[in-house]
């Protein structure tokens, strides 16, 4: 396994907008930089339990600090943005204004939901209603007032209207396209036909898949559906092993990080991977860099809170099958 580095650089010393401007020049000029990152925020629900915690936004602040470095392309998250509502919708405010470094840098973003981020979810993290929780945990309705496709910036479209629970963006980098397609917890069955037909729609593009729960601490595939619709197994079985575009699903919920790769039904590699932490102390990001000429991935956990890297997380993959 090889070992992945991360460059630090404190006190922001590359201006936000440097990298994707550089990009566009090169490409502009017939020159592709053909290595890039993204990343992927895990649970980030035990950093907007008040105000006083910098956590959420120091990890935003550094990314668009290390834009430059990373060559950072696109930010999305694995769900639990929140804990749970209340009133005045407070944890939705920090998590809002956590996320404005990245919307100020103009870096698209989305984020998938979790069970948390739905009215489902009560006050201290339990059940709002244990006998409404399967109809509670399709309301969205305040995380939408919070997050919407205008914050996303690169949202192509949507499974329902003013809603960004099950959406796509699209993305170009190291001279191929990219999807990121977000997709709600446990989906229901009209949810997982909806992205089929994105996929099948879009053959060209590199699809990135994220949704809340998919794998465990293990790696292996959930079976069960939650308060939901579909489990983790059906998602794989009826999406993400059908299609040669599929490159990367990842995931949260349970565990702390983990990995796997199959093989879909038309020979790809798929390549998922957890990061969870549910962290009281510091605050973690997954990065994943790409390499198209290379063909190539490796991935690493780092937390700019208190500079703490989690190197066995690292993760280095060649012959990925980008698609061109």
């Amino acid at each position: 396994m090889a070992v992945a580095t991360v460059v630090v650089i404190a006190g922001g010393a590359f201006a936000g907008s440097t990298a994707s401007a550089a990009a566009a020049r090169m490409e502009t000029a017939g020159t592709t930089d053909t290595k890039f990152s993204f990343a992927v925020l895990p649970d980030t629900q035990q950093e907007v339990l008040n105000s006083s915690d910098t956590r959420f936004r120091n990890r935003t602040s550094w990314l668009v600090q290390n834009r430059s470095a990373l060559d950072l392309r696109f930010v999305t998250s694995s769900g639990d943005v929140v804990n749970w509502d209340t009133p005045d919708h407070a944890q939705y405010v920090i998590a809002r204004n956590a996320m404005r470094p990245i919307e100020n840098a103009a870096i698209p973003y989305a984020l998938a939901l979790g069970n948390h981020d739905t009215q489902a979810a009560g006050v201290g993290g339990g059940a709002r209603d244990p006998a409404r929780t399967r109809e509670l945990i399709r309301d969205t309705s305040v995380f939408n007032q919070y997050f919407t496709v205008s914050r996303y910036r690169a949202v192509r479209g949507q499974f329902e209207a003013g809603k960004v629970d099950n959406s796509y963006s699209t993305f170009t980098a190291g001279g191929v396209q990219w999807m990121v397609l977000t997709l709600e917890l446990w989906p229901r069955v009209a949810a997982v036909n909806w992205a089929r037909s994105v996929v099948a729609a879009n053959p060209r593009h590199n699809v990135i898949v994220v949704t809340h729960h998919y794998i465990d601490g293990n790696g292996v595939i959930e079976q069960s559906a939650g308060y939901g619709a579909t489990s983790p197994q059906y998602l794989f079985d009826n999406l993400v092993k059908r299609y040669a575009n599929i490159r990367f699903v990842f995931s949260g919920h349970t565990g702390i990080a983990a990995n796997r790769v199959d093989t879909g039904v038309n020979g790809n590699k798929i390549y998922t991977f957890l990061q969870t932490f549910h962290s009281n102390t510091t605050n973690p990001v997954r990065l994943v860099e790409v390499d198209t000429v290379a063909n190539s991935l490796r991935t690493w956990i780092y937390a700019p809170y208190n500079n703490r890297s989690f190197t066995q997380y690292d993760r280095s993959f060649t012959g990925i099958g980008v698609v061109r």
